[in-house]
């Protein structure tokens, strides 16, 4: 098994392009044989799974409520990704404390 390799999208502004830099690059690192998990990690305003056309029954919230383990919320996406799909307008998502910030890396 090969070493896992983690690229992180950000900016300090909103609605600068992140989720859509951040799909194409997944999308285009798929057809290129690799195998891709892109997880939405706007925590209160995610929207790679609307950006996609989908339309997860589960999300990270859902994680963190202890309702399901993060296994269960990766819904397949175009071109073979796998995505985790993040919680848009819930607002205990964007106050998370640190410890759940680091239990999601983790």
């Amino acid at each position: 098994m090969s070493a896992v390799k983690v690229i992180a999208v950000s900016s300090g502004k909103g609605g600068v392009g992140k989720t859509n830099v951040s799909v194409n690059l997944a999308c285009q690192l798929a057809r290129r044989g690799r195998r891709v998990l892109l997880m939405d990690a706007d925590l209160g305003l995610a929207n790679v799974d609307i950006m996609l056309g989908l339309r997860p029954k589960w999300n990270l919230s859902h994680v963190l409520d202890g309702k399901c383990a993060i296994q269960d919320i990766i819904v397949p996406g175009p071109v073979g990704i796998s995505i985790i799909p993040a919680a848009s307008g819930i607002k205990k998502m964007a106050d998370l404390a640190s410890a759940q910030h680091a239990a999601i890396v983790r």
